[in-house]
């Protein structure tokens, strides 16, 4: 049917070659009309095929599979957005940060609101979702439309989550705690527990996100940000993408820490650190070596902050007692009477005396100032001491907090992400199978059949059972575990005495591949199209249609070079 239509076609194709030969060199006419009838039908049927294959594998997807997808990808996100609210973000701003581009999302949003944690928690999402658009473009171009598109769904759904859960009262991040009221502890000064639970938190948080992860990684999406970049890495260089992740996350949130300590207020940071920097410095040094920012000394700068500050020695007009007795203040009347406006600087001015003069004001009676001290710097330390601190003090409390808990903390949490992701996602580890079976032949099949794309080796061997020799076959294959779980009871349904042994597998070297060639229904999808005569005869159509399009432009393209050599 095409053949009359092609040769007419050539035959007005020559003609044309024809007309214009005396522009053209005999070698350059000879490569035009070798070229041209070289094209046949074959190459835009087999393009057009091909793109009908697609639509229609798109088409079954969506029928399919697609429900069950969005199924996957919703519970996700839910259990994302139970890490994240409450088992991350109720950390505060001196707690947990998670891995990868997150990390960035939560530090920007605690840099815009400081001392609101439900809306850092709101806006951590926001900003994950921006900070991902350039990643999206990049996810299109190399990973593949479904890859971004369910990616972008992803962080959509997570967002919607986010947002529903901060207004459904009772259950929002504010008002319900899982296990501890974490924020209400770390409020708690000097409150060991709080570090303990900050670890307890971080790797609870992490699990859930390594659950998370590998939900989506298995129906070939991801929960964006650095994924994009790691799943690609991953493909390209057949690593574990979970170990990826934990590599680059690292970096960042070492990064991100340190920045977030920079901005991060003095009170914000750890008692036990500001503690032992102001035991070290000792009370010589505080009297007199080390001046604060408001030009007082160390140790005037320690008393008036615990006697000024709302939480101080000082509550309602009324001195506490443990910290006048402490500071040497005996007299019971000094004691109760009231310290409101500026009368606490008398008082002020009667404790640096005690520790000048190393006696008890209008006493006799030596004063510990050392242990005087001692009581001072772990008092302010818990109460939020340190704006006013020198800068070299500042700076080394806030080295020692970014080695601190939240560093740690944060690690656990990365750590626990990882090591799940690889436990439920173990797509490039890899096991060396020996199937000793009756049945060679069969699971070989299955293997093929399967998609299986590397060496099977097998033979022949010899079983000692009980005295009896039975004469069996060995199978030997490597693959990924993710792999293997899809086979694994197919191969026992074909022969239940098989025999498996698994071997660990540290690497395989030289050509490998870990995914396997699963087209059952492209293969289906094909078959379909080329038992439908009436699709077969459209794709004709539209081939000679192309094909004609495509001869008339090289045409044009001929005589539009001769007139330009006229």
């Amino acid at each position: 049917m095409e053949n009359n239509e092609k040769k007419a076609f050539l035959e007005d194709l020559d003609q044309t070659l024809s007309s214009v030969e005396q522009n053209y060199t005999k070698e350059e006419i000879k490569t035009a009309k070798k070229t041209s009838k070289s094209r046949d039908f074959s190459h835009f049927e087999n393009k057009i095929m091909s793109q009908r294959e697609q639509q229609l594998l798109v088409q079954s997807y969506f029928k399919s599979k697609f429900l069950k997808d969005m199924g996957k990808l919703v519970l996700a996100a839910f259990i994302i957005t139970i890490a994240f609210d409450y088992f991350i973000s109720v950390t505060g701003r001196s707690g947990l940060f998670p891995a990868g581009l997150g990390a960035m999302a939560r530090f920007l949003a605690i840099l815009t609101f400081s001392d609101n944690v439900a809306l850092q928690s709101s806006f951590y999402f926001i900003y994950y979702f921006i900070i991902n658009i350039p990643l999206f473009i990049f996810g299109f171009l190399k990973l593949g439309k479904k890859f971004t598109i369910t990616t972008f769904i992803f962080v959509l759904i997570q967002i919607c989550f986010d947002q529903t859960a901060q207004v459904i009262p009772y259950i929002n991040p504010t008002q319900f705690h899982f296990i501890v009221n974490y924020q209400l502890l770390h409020q708690i000064p000097n409150s060991w527990n709080a570090g303990i639970w900050l670890f307890v938190f971080g790797v609870i948080g992490g699990i859930l996100l390594g659950v998370s992860y590998s939900m989506v990684y298995k129906i070939g999406s991801s929960t964006g940000g650095f994924d994009f970049i790691s799943m690609y890495w991953s493909k390209k260089k057949n690593k574990s993408i979970g170990s990826i992740n934990r590599n680059v996350n690292f970096v960042i949130l070492g990064i991100v820490i340190t920045l977030n300590t920079t901005i991060l207020p003095m009170e914000m940071i750890n008692a036990d650190i500001k503690n032992n920097i102001l035991n070290n410095i000792g009370l010589d040094e505080a009297m007199n070596g080390y001046y604060s920012s408001d030009n007082y000394s160390l140790l005037e700068s320690m008393l008036r902050y615990a006697l000024t500050n709302n939480r101080g020695a000082i509550l309602n007009g009324r001195l506490d007692s443990v910290f006048a007795a402490n500071m040497g203040i005996y007299n019971y009347d000094n004691m109760n009477q009231y310290y409101g406006d500026h009368r606490w600087e008398e008082l002020l001015t009667q404790i640096l005396k005690n520790f000048e003069t190393k006696t008890i004001s209008g006493e006799q009676y030596p004063f510990d100032v050392n242990a005087a001290y001692k009581y001072l710097c772990e008092y302010v330390s818990k109460i939020g001491y340190g704006e006013t601190l020198p800068l070299g003090l500042k700076v080394l409390a806030k080295l020692g907090f970014i080695f601190g808990p939240s560093l740690f903390a944060s690690i656990g949490l990365v750590l626990a992400a990882s090591i799940t992701t690889n436990a439920l996602y173990p797509k490039y580890k890899v096991r060396t199978y020996l199937i000793t079976t009756n049945k060679p032949k069969e699971i070989n099949k299955l293997l093929l059949d399967k998609g299986y794309q590397n060496d099977i080796v097998t033979w022949d061997g010899t079983n000692r059972i009980n005295h009896n020799y039975l004469h069996r076959s060995v199978i030997m294959v490597a693959m990924s575990i993710l792999n293997w779980d899809l086979m694994e009871k197919d191969i026992f349904l074909i022969d239940p005495g098989v025999k498996i042994n698994v071997i660990k597998t540290k690497v395989v070297k030289g050509l490998f591949n870990y995914d396997v060639k699963q087209n059952d229904e492209r293969d289906i999808i094909l078959r379909k199209i080329k038992s439908d005569e009436s699709e077969i005869e459209k794709i004709r159509q539209i081939a000679i249609v192309r094909y004609n399009k495509d001869q008339k432009k090289s045409s044009r393209k001929i005589v539009k070079k001769s007139k330009k050599n006229q």
